[in-house]
């Protein structure tokens, strides 16, 4: 299995778990503010996951 493949939707998972973390931790209480942050947190994960991994360019090498 290569890691290449799911770098991008790892880390976009990372970032998406780091927000709901930050909005349940701060204050104790969980609102619907908060709430909208996690589920737009989670819909961008999964569009970085949807998009598919661009081939790497013979000119980059």
């Amino acid at each position: 299995m290569k890691i290449g493949k799911y770098a991008k939707t790892v880390v976009a998972v990372l970032f998406a778990a780091v927000v709901v973390a930050k909005s349940a931790i701060t204050d104790g209480t969980y609102t619907s503010q908060e709430a909208i942050e996690t589920v737009l947190a989670v819909l961008t994960a999964l569009g970085v996951w949807a998009v598919p991994n661009s081939e790497r360019s013979d000119r980059l090498n």
